[in-house]
C-alpha cells in the first residue's frame, strides 16, 4: 500500500464518500461522466478545500500527511483534463517547465518524455501550431518529466489522441512508472483503455465506490459487450 485516501463531501451535483487504499503501480480511477472521478484528482492536490480530506502516503514503512503539505510540496505530477499547456512556450520548453521552474537541469528526464510521448519532431513548436492530440501528448510529457514526483496523477490522459498511438503509448508509460517506482492514477470512461492498462480498477458511481479489483474482473460485462460488437 503507498497511498491512503478518504474524501467526504458536496462538489457541486456530487457528493463524495470514498475510502480507498492504492497499492497497485496502476490504478485506473472509471466510471460515467459527473461520477466524481476528476473530483478525486483534485482532491488529491489539494485543489479544493471545501472537501473533507484525508490523505496518506507511505515511504520506507513510514507514513506521512500529505493533506497537510501545500499545494506544491505534494510531489505531485497532475495532467489535468483537457491540453492545459503554456501557449507562448515551445513544446520543449513546456515538457521542461517544472524543472526549470525549480532551478534543475535534467536533459535525461525531458528527454525520455519527449521519447515516450513521440514529441521529437515538433520541439520547437507552440501549442497553437499542434493539434489536439499533440497537445495533450505535451501535457502528459510535462507531467512525466516533473522532478522528483511520488505519484503521477492523470485525468483523462488520451482525449484527442489517435488509438494507435495512445495503445503504443500505454505500455512505455506503465514500465516507465514501474522502472522508477512511481505510482500513477489515472481517470477514464474508456473500457478499452482500462482493459489495455490491466490495472487495478476502481469503478465510481455518484461518489462512491461501487467495486474495485482487476480491470478483467470489475469491467467484465463491459467487455462481455465489446466482444459481441466486435465478433
Amino acid at each position: 500500500m503507498h497511498h491512503e485516501l478518504r474524501v467526504a463531501g458536496q462538489h457541486g451535483a456530487v457528493r463524495l464518500d470514498v475510502d480507498l487504499a492504492f497499492s497497485a503501480p496502476w490504478t485506473v480511477i472509471f466510471g460515467p461522466s459527473g461520477s466524481g472521478k476528476s473530483t478525486l484528482l483534485r482532491a488529491m492536490c489539494g485543489l479544493l478545500p471545501g472537501l473533507e480530506v484525508r490523505f496518506r502516503r507511505r515511504e520506507s514503512g513510514v507514513w506521512s500527511d500529505v493533506a497537510a503539505l501545500p499545494v506544491h510540496e505534494r510531489g505531485i505530477a497532475y495532467a489535468a483534463q483537457g491540453a492545459a499547456v503554456f501557449p507562448h512556450l515551445s513544446v520543449q520548453e513546456n515538457v521542461g517547465f517544472a524543472l526549470r521552474s525549480r532551478g534543475l537541469r535534467d536533459a535525461v528526464a525531458v528527454d525520455e518524455a519527449v521519447e515516450l510521448f513521440v514529441l521529437g519532431g515538433v520541439l520547437e513548436r507552440r501549442p497553437r501550431e499542434l493539434s489536439g492530440g499533440e497537445q495533450q501528448r505535451v501535457s502528459l510529457a510535462r507531467a512525466f518529466a516533473v522532478p522528483g514526483a511520488k505519484l503521477i496523477l492523470l485525468d483523462e490522459p488520451f482525449t484527442g489522441v489517435d488509438r494507435r498511438m495512445r495503445d503504443g503509448m500505454l505500455e512505455r508509460m506503465r514500465e516507465r512508472s514501474e522502472r522508477l517506482g512511481v505510482p500513477v492514477v489515472s481517470v477514464t470512461h474508456d473500457v478499452e483503455e482500462a482493459l489495455r492498462l490491466e490495472a487495478e480498477v476502481v469503478r465510481l458511481e455518484a461518489g462512491r465506490v461501487m467495486a474495485r479489483g482487476a480491470a478483467r474482473n470489475v469491467l467484465y460485462e463491459e467487455r462481455e459487450r465489446m466482444r459481441e460488437v466486435i465478433g
